[in-house]
Formats: C-alpha cells, structure tokens, sequence
C-alpha cells in the first residue's frame, strides 16, 4: 500500500478535537498497519520559524 500524501504536499489537519490547522508533509512512515506523516507547521509565513508534528492518515486532507 502507498502513501496517499507525498513530501511537500500542503494538507490540513484535522483531529476532530482541536482547530483545523494547515502545513506540509516533511516524511511519512507506515507503523502499526497505517500510515502516518510528520508535518511542518508555520504560525507565522513570515519567518522561518516551525513545529513539527506526526499525524494519521485519517486525519489529512489535501489543499491547495
């Protein structure tokens, strides 16, 4: 089974528990039967400055 999303895709994630909130996919790992993504998130598109997060598959959709 592939990735669904790909290095650099912007996604937005959504947990069902806290707000929306947007970034682009850095790496992707298939563990425990799924995959899952580390994101990149920028507070502020001005700097340079992020976080970086792993979330499932299940919670991503693509943007534009």
């Amino acid at each position: 089974m592939a990735a669904r999303f790909s290095d650099l895709n912007k996604v937005r994630v959504n947990d069902g528990e806290n707000e929306p909130y947007e970034g682009y996919v850095i790496a992707s790992q298939f563990k425990d039967g799924r995959w899952i993504y580390k994101i990149s998130i920028s507070e502020d598109p001005s700097t340079t400055e992020s976080w970086d997060n792993w979330a499932p598959e299940e919670w991503l959709e693509l943007t534009k």
